[in-house]
This record gives structure tokens, sequence and C-alpha cells, in this order.
């Protein structure tokens, strides 16, 4: 295979297009099997090495020899390495970095290893074995939630389990409120702490994990009881609520959700509770089907980044900020499967920490922080390779800390400790002074409510923070699908989920670089030259991320836990700034405030109900009005019908005729103003003012309600308005009265 030689690490937009080698520039790189250390003589009579040495021991490679004649491979562009069949003779000593790295190899022992390793957060675990048991769970009317089945059957019988575990199962498979829908799912974690009458036995002993993490996910059902072929004596309600739950020791829940869902509606259509042998059944399928290697990518399924964004928008970094303080926050809303899902989501945007949630459980499990060592190489080619030299994953939910995706009133005493992240869906937990939180979440209105004024200005965002998540919200709004919000338009990368947490892992490993060049900084003396010419170009860069901000984080376990095993000058490898430094301007960050500002105050929304309200009242007030009217325009009609028609002329020759309204137009030449009903045209008169008056004032109401209000009487008063009636009109009795008077 053949290779390109590589330069020196330097600033660049996208750390993943090349694999460099630190600190050597133009030298080609290595892999494992370029190294053989069996049967082969060393240049110096000194031992090999060996795992005990110290890690700034570089490793020396054997003499290169002929390699065996093969087939030609195709060049992988991307790849800066060797293959071992393929060496080149010229090739020299391997680069090593400081501190003892070996830019392109992993050393495990005394031979090379370059296979995953799970503990780390990143690579595969073997999955043999992840499912721990099927349960169903049945809200007897009687005593209350329960558990009825279980497969294995002594999955809750061993004498070191906890007692409270059995009794607290059932809560957490059947949430509050869950009658509310037809199906709905919850995800919870459990733990069985070591009981004093009862010391660990040996793993044969121990169906249930002790003093681990137990992930479960439910699928809650309801049944009409006149349904059931077989009803028990205890079913006095007109409805049965089951769940069907599964435990496993990871998370995996986005391939056994779709699989639970179908068993749990195959078993209701059965309507017959009793017949359990479809969930045994399903014990066996799931075991068969999640049988080898299970990676990271496996693990996001079931979580939405992009659903998130699209309901949080620039929120969504504002709760990434809350959760690396490690402060309370809890979620309340409901479905309860949205409120698990979104949790998860905030949680997989730490690169690693999915895969890392052993201590998770309670807040007394702290095993993660004792297993984690300083790395002792780097592939910079390889993303997990350089995520675990930056220090991922953080331990978030170390001691005194713990996640809950659905947590239930029996758990509230959990909650005295200093750092949590819950659901709940009870508005009885957001009374309770033993659940005070830091900030609650509402899932449903999207709004935040911090008990500390001060924390909300701690996690407000900076101008380059606007900037960045303005970018990542302007992608997925071009991208979104509402037929299929998981996956953007096109299905092509950008926008995608990949895509958005290659983004933020590009936020956090900039964050933390530059933290450590702020130290190294601050550690260096002024007169360094290197210092003097070049520290100045980010040694601002910690503003851009909230300098009140990140003095909070310094303070946290999870912060002081990750800078004793990362390298001191992790800013060789990332440059230490923010990624929209530089990109921002006043004007460009008023905009930004000023449309997140009107986003969030969600008019359509909340207005939305009044302004249906609004036009309803008017139109029913129009239409009132309008009968009313019309009722007063009839009485006055039908008076005036009444009245005796006009006497013929007195005197011969022709009468002069006028129209309706100029006959309207002479009441000063009338003693009577025209009024009288002895007055010739009189009736007539008064029934054409009110004629127009109505119609009138009646075409004004109709466009003012948006012709609503129409009616056959207003169709009727069009048509007399446009009328041109012809009045007779005695010119010689009206000269008489003229001299009379």
């Amino acid at each position: 295979m053949s290779s390109s030689p590589t330069s020196a690490l330097g600033p660049s937009d996208n750390p993943w297009d090349s694999s460099p080698t630190i600190g050597h520039s133009h030298e080609p790189t290595y892999e494992a099997s370029d190294f053989e250390f069996q049967d082969v003589d060393l240049p110096s009579p000194s031992p090999p090495p060996s795992p005990s040495l110290p890690p700034s021991t570089p490793l020396s490679p054997p003499p290169p020899s002929p390699p065996p004649p093969i087939a030609a491979e195709p060049s992988l562009p991307s790849s800066t390495s060797f293959s071992s069949t393929s060496r080149p003779s010229s090739k020299g000593p391997p680069p090593t970095l400081n501190r003892g790295i070996t830019g392109e190899t992993e050393r495990s022992g005394s031979n090379f290893d370059l296979s995953l390793k799970s503990p780390d957060g990143f690579a595969s675990f073997n999955s043999e074995g992840v499912v721990l048991a099927v349960l169903l769970v049945n809200f007897n009317h009687l005593l209350g939630p329960v558990v009825e089945f279980s497969h294995p059957p002594n999955i809750l019988s061993s004498p070191s389990l906890d007692p409270e575990l059995a009794k607290l199962l059932p809560f957490l498979a059947l949430p509050d409120g869950a009658h509310l829908q037809e199906e709905d799912y919850s995800y919870f974690h459990t733990v069985s702490l070591p009981q004093e009458r009862h010391p660990l036995g040996s793993s044969e002993d121990e169906p249930f994990p002790i003093n681990q993490t137990v992930f479960g996910i439910s699928c809650n059902r309801q049944l009409a009881s006149s349904e059931l072929l077989n009803r028990p004596t205890d079913v006095t309600r007109s409805t049965v609520q089951m769940a069907v739950v599964v435990l496993a020791r990871q998370p995996v829940f986005g391939p056994i959700r779709d699989k639970l869902g179908v068993v749990t509606r195959a078993f209701f259509a059965q309507r017959d509770f009793t017949q359990t042998d479809i969930l045994v059944d399903f014990y066996a399928s799931l075991q068969s089907s999640l049988r080898g290697q299970v990676s990271e990518t496996t693990m996001h399924m079931g979580t939405s980044l992009r659903e998130l964004i699209h309901k949080f928008r620039h929120k969504t970094l504002v709760l990434l900020k809350l959760m690396l303080l490690q402060k309370k926050i809890m979620f309340f809303g409901y479905p309860v499967e949205r409120l698990c899902t979104y949790q998860y989501t905030l949680v997989s945007l730490i690169p690693g920490l999915l895969m890392s949630l052993n201590d998770c459980g309670s807040p007394t499990l702290d095993t993660f922080a004792a297993s984690v060592e300083p790395p002792t190489s780097l592939k910079t080619s390889d993303r997990p390779s350089l995520l675990r030299f930056f220090g991922f994953p953080l331990n978030i939910f170390g001691k005194d800390a713990f996640f809950q995706p659905y947590l239930p009133l029996q758990q509230i005493d959990m909650c005295k400790c200093s750092s949590w992240l819950l659901g709940t869906t009870n508005s009885i937990m957001l009374q309770q002074r033993d659940a005070a939180h830091d900030c609650l979440v509402n899932i449903e209105h999207t709004s935040f409510e911090f008990a500390d004024p001060k924390l909300e200005r701690l996690v407000a965002l900076t101008a380059a923070d606007r900037r960045w998540m303005d970018e990542v919200v302007r992608t997925v709004e071009e991208t979104w699908n509402p037929e299929d919000p998981t996956r953007p338009v096109g299905m092509v990368f950008k926008g995608s989920d990949d895509f958005l947490r290659a983004k933020f892992e590009e936020y956090l490993c900039s964050l933390l670089s530059s933290m450590k060049y702020a130290d190294f900084l601050t550690k260096s003396p002024k007169s360094d030259p290197l210092i003097a010419n070049g520290g100045g170009n980010f040694s601002q860069s910690l503003a851009q991320f909230s300098t009140p901000w990140v003095k909070e984080f310094r303070t946290t376990t999870a912060f002081q836990s990750w800078d004793t095993v990362t390298d001191p000058v992790l800013f060789d490898i990332w440059e230490p700034k923010h990624p929209c430094e530089g990109k921002t301007n006043p004007v460009t960050d008023i905009g930004l405030r000023l449309a997140e500002g009107l986003h969030d105050l969600n008019l359509e929304q909340n207005l939305g109900p009044t302004k249906e309200a609004l036009a309803s009242a008017f139109s029913t007030g129009s239409t009132s009005f309008l009968r009313a009217f019309e009722g007063v325009r009839s009485g006055i009609s039908s008076q005036l019908a009444a009245l005796p028609s006009p006497p013929a002329p007195s005197s011969p020759g022709f009468p002069s005729f006028s129209t309706r309204r100029s006959s309207s137009s002479h009441p000063l030449s009338d003693p009577t103003g025209g009024l009288s009903p002895k007055s010739p045209g009189a009736g007539v008169d008064l029934r054409a003012a009110v004629a127009g008056f109505g119609s009138f004032w009646g075409s004004k109401v109709s466009k003012f309600a948006g012709g609503g209000a129409s009616s056959a009487s207003e169709k009727k008063v069009g048509e007399d308005e446009g009328e041109e009636e012809l009045v007779p009109v005695d010119l010689d009795a009206k000269r008489a009265a003229s001299n009379g008077r």
C-alpha cells in the first residue's frame, strides 16, 4: 500500500482531514503491524520494552526485513500509514511524541494492539449477556403496581439483592399519567446496593448486578376489562394497565424499543395476560439479536439531536453548559418518552458519555474516576483515540451525582445530592423542598425557570456562542423535514445527527484546549520569547466562552478529574480558540438577540387562542347587532306600510315627477318638514331614509366582520337602495299651501 508523508500539525478547521505526526514534519507514520517483538534481535542487550516502562520511554522499531511478495493494494487517500506488507526500506525510526506518545500506534502490554477498548467509552463492547431480564408489571387494582412475571425467574430472588428494588421497579415502569395515552415508553435507571446481612456471592449466584447501574425501558398500554378472555377477580376497574419491561446492562434502548413495542402490542392482542410464552420468546430473541459488538453509533439510536435543536434552538447550548457545571436540572412535561429522549440526547452531546453511565444510577457510585488513566498513545486520524487523548468522556455523573430520565415520587430522597439530571411528569415534584432544582426545563413550553438569577446570567451565551449556535440552528431549519424530523431533507450528511455531534465535539475540544492554554500562559514566565511573541494571539480565547462560566466550571469535580488525566499542552493538538472567534460584530449580535427573543415569545402559539376567541366574539356580536337592527327596521317598515295612501291630484294637468332622493330634499318647503302623514310623499320619504340608513351601516358592518354576517335582508336592502322609484308630486297643492302661509 502506498503512503504519503505528513506535515507537522498546524491550525486546521477540520482535524479529521489528515493524521499528522505530532512534533515531526515530513516523516512517515507507522502501524502496529510494522513492529514485531517476537524472535527479533534488538540492537542493545537490554530487554524489550514492557508495560512497566515510564511513558517517556520511546519505543524503537526492529531492523526492517524484506517483505514477502504480495499483490498490490489500492492506496487510501486519507491514510498516512504504512502496512506491514509494503514497508519501504528507507523508513527511519518511528516518530515519537513528547511525553512518550507515539504518533500512530497504541501500546498494550508488550505488543501493539489497535483494537478499541470499551471501558473508555468510545469503542464497541461485547454485548454478550447485555439483556438481563424481561418483566411484566401490572397495575393491580387492590395492591397498586406489582411485578407479575419475570424471565429468568430468579432475576429478583437473589439474597444479596436490595429488597426495595422489587418494590421500586413497578413505579419506574408505570409512570404517573400512563393512562393518558394509549401507548407510551419510559426509560429509567436502578441500582441494587450491597446489603450488610447478605454479602456478595459468586457470579453464578448473582443474576442481578450488585452495585452497578441497570438500565430499563418499559412499554405500557391499557385494555378495557370487558375485553379480557379470563378476567381475574382482582380486576375491579374498567381498564387494565400493564407494562412490558426490559432490563439491560447498557442503555441500548434504540435497538430494543421498536421490538418492545411490537411484542407489547401482540401481548395485549391475546387478551389473556396469563399467556406469557411470548415474553419468554422475546427474551431469547433479544439475546440473539444483540449478540456481538455494540458501537457508539448503536447507542445513539433512539436519540434525535435534530429534534432537540429544533425544539430548544439556542437554548441547547445553555443546557449543555448547565450540565457541564453539574447543576440540578429537572425536565418536566409529557409524554414520558419525549421527556426521557430529550435528556438522553443532551447526554450524548458529551463524547463517549453514553457508554460510560455505569455510575449514573446512584449518588454513591464512583467507579469511573478510579479507572481513568492518562492516555499513553495518540492516533490523530482516529476519532476515538483523539477524543480519548482529550480526556473524554467527562465524569459528569460521578460521586454525589446521578441521572434518572424518569424519577417517581418514591425516589425523591435521591435529590438531596449536589448534582442531578432527572425528568418528571408529576407537578408535586416541583413543590418539594428535597427536590429543589437549579433549573426547571418545561419541554411543552420550551421555557427555563432558574432558581437563582445569578445562574441564569452565568450560563448566558456570549456573542460568539450565539453566532455559533445560529449556524447550527440554521443548518437544522434549512434541512428540516416535518414528515421525518430525524433525517435531513435529501438524506445528506449536513444537518444529520452525526454532523451536529461533530460540531459540538469541535466546540468542547476548543473549550478544553483554550483552558489548557490559559493555564500554560499563567504558569509560564513572562520573559519566555515564545510567550511574548505568540501568546497574545489566543490569550483572550476564554472570554469568547464566557470567563465567569469558565471560572465556575473549574470548581466542578468533573473538571478537576479531567485536569489530572490530560496532557498540560493539549493545545498542541487543537487550536485554542472559539469556533466563531472573529466572526461576530455588535450589529449582527443585536440582530441575533432580537430574532431569538421574538422566537422565545412564541407569538403564534401564545396568541393563537386569543386571536380565535376575539374573532369568534366579534363574529357573534356583529351577527347579533345585525339581527337587532333588522328587527327594528322591519317594525318601522310595517308601520309605514299601514299608513293611508296619498289622495289623487286636485287640479288637472300633468304632475311633475321626481326621484325619491329629490323628494326627500324639500323638507323646508313643507311646514310639517315632509314628515306629516297627510303629506302625499311622507311615508315613502321616511321609508327611503330608513332603507338608505340600514343599507349604509349594514354594508359597513359586513365589511368589518369579514363578510361573515350576510343575510337575505341585506341583499334586499341593496336592491332597494339601487332602485329609482318615480313618485308623483302635486305642484298646485304645494303652491296653494305656500300661499296660505
